[in-house]
């Protein structure tokens, strides 16, 4: 006689597969791009964001096709936020105080001619979307919020935030690969170059990987660095657990290692600096979390440590050093003030838009004028005036407010502090693997005090998946139904 026991498994199993079939094609597809993505020149053309927003709209719709994710992602703070964030930068589009016209297609020099608009609503900048417009970085910021959303709603297995770790931990090593073979064999087929489509009589720039900025390669790293502590500690806290040997771990700390040495050949000054300090904090959180009575542990720590050292004083002391290369030709070519003198304009930017902004993607825009006011790069064999001509402040943080306003920034300042909020409430749960995370994304908001990663594709979907994934595989803990 059949028992009645099957009938309502039948009845209750297509549901659970079709939850896990949506999870396993939303996290392959988003994992697949934060792969991509960072050998896409890092995302700077218009087309990989494009692509990009494409990949995230798929796989949020795939999301939310099941009326259980969907009641997920109502729950969700960061889902709101961002969505009036974005509704915010449209409005900027849709109201533009602006037009911007290149001046000659061979200089990056813009007329701007002004336009009827609303001024209590956000305004932004009308210009060429193939080079810089607000409708441009309406679609840059709709990406992540799409990737972060898809993510939040259809994971339901900390399995999928393990394996993405793994991944960006294995990707990271890939790059430094590259980056190795392009420092130590220059006539190898990996030694690629950037032209500027934009300013194609300039001379062909070294990619580092494939990142056509030298310190957006080191920005990615450490937090591939993150991921691969994150995957160490893993390792560290089931080894305890289960009374078996760590040497796995150690493995995965020695290729750590490994990324911390490409620090020394991309050249970067404060990723460097950063990644110098990151590396033994996050180190000994490690270890505190795997058990600080550990002999062994603390001798191999140790080892790491000096090993870091040795890079250290080989840097300093060699002479080949690539980083002191890079910060010569930078003293030589570059004025040692300019980023300050980036970030003093920058604050006389905020001040007659203070709670509106001037509109995203308007830095490039609205700048040269305040140079010439205070007659800084001035340069007259130049055509326009200026030596310089810039995208970015150089800083984030003033960046932000500067095209959003107080009250656009308040959605991006309301993101993060609900993030470390929320962490701070699941606090163990995290544990070491998560913490030395959010500690690498903690390194990545202090390196947007001198340098733009949150206007960088790659650095910026791998910056809010990873913490996402981190807070949402931590949450998955409190659940004694979800699977491993």
């Amino acid at each position: 006689m059949i028992t009645p026991t099957i009938s309502v498994s039948a009845t209750l199993s297509p549901g659970k597969k079709s939850v896990g079939g949506i999870e396993r094609v939303v996290t392959g597809l988003i994992t697949s791009w934060v792969v991509l993505v960072p050998w896409l020149m890092g995302g700077r053309f218009w087309w990989t964001q494009v692509l990009g927003a494409g990949v995230g709209l798929v796989a949020f719709l795939l999301a939310v096709s099941s009326g259980e994710n969907r009641r997920a992602l109502r729950r969700f703070p960061v889902f709101w936020l961002g969505l009036l964030f974005l509704c915010y930068v449209a409005c900027q589009a849709l109201n533009p105080w602006a037009l911007a016209v290149q001046h000659r297609a061979d200089i990056l020099v813009w007329d701007l001619f002004l336009l009827k608009h609303v001024p209590w609503l956000p305004s932004g900048v009308s210009g060429n979307y193939f080079q810089m417009s607000t409708w441009r970085m309406f679609v840059y910021w709709l990406a992540p919020w799409l990737l972060v959303s898809a993510w939040w709603a259809a994971v339901r297995r900390r399995r999928s935030g393990r394996r993405l770790v793994i991944i960006i931990f294995l990707n990271g090593l890939l790059t430094l690969a590259v980056i190795l073979v392009q420092r130590f064999y220059p006539s190898s087929i990996l030694s690629w170059s950037f032209i500027d489509p934009y300013n194609p009589q300039l001379p062909a720039k070294p990619t580092s990987a494939a990142f056509y900025n030298w310190d957006h390669a080191g920005m990615f790293l450490y937090l591939s660095l993150g991921a691969g502590l994150a995957v160490a500690g893993r390792l560290m806290n089931r080894a305890r657990a289960e009374g078996r040997d760590t040497g796995l771990a150690w493995v995965v700390l020695l290729g750590c290692l490994a990324i911390m040495a490409s620090f020394f050949i991309t050249g970067g000054r404060a990723g460097l600096v950063i990644a110098c300090v990151y590396f033994p904090v996050g180190l000994i959180l490690l270890i505190l979390g795997a058990g600080a009575k550990s002999p062994g542990l603390w001798a191999g720590a140790l080892v790491l440590v000096l090993g870091l050292a040795a890079l250290l004083v080989y840097e300093l002391h060699g002479n080949n050093s690539w980083t002191i290369e890079r910060w010569e030709y930078l003293r030589t070519h570059e004025p040692e003030d300019t980023r300050a003198i980036l970030r003093q304009e920058t604050l006389r930017m905020i001040q007659p838009r203070l709670w509106l902004g001037w509109g995203a993607g308007s830095y490039r825009y609205v700048s040269p004028d305040y140079f010439r006011e205070d007659y800084y790069f001035h340069n007259s064999s130049v055509p326009g005036g200026l030596s310089l001509y810039t995208d970015y402040a150089h800083n984030d943080w003033l960046q932000i407010p500067m095209e959003f306003g107080v009250v656009g920034a308040s959605f991006v300042l309301g993101i993060v502090l609900y993030s470390v909020g929320y962490a701070l409430w699941l606090g163990k749960r995290l544990r070491s693997e998560g913490w030395v995370v959010l500690l690498a994304a903690a390194a990545l908001l202090v390196h947007a005090l001198v340098d733009f990663p949150l206007y960088n594709t790659a650095v910026l979907a791998l910056l809010c998946l990873l913490v996402t994934s981190t807070i949402k595989t931590a949450s998955l803990d409190a659940r004694p139904d979800t699977h491993r």
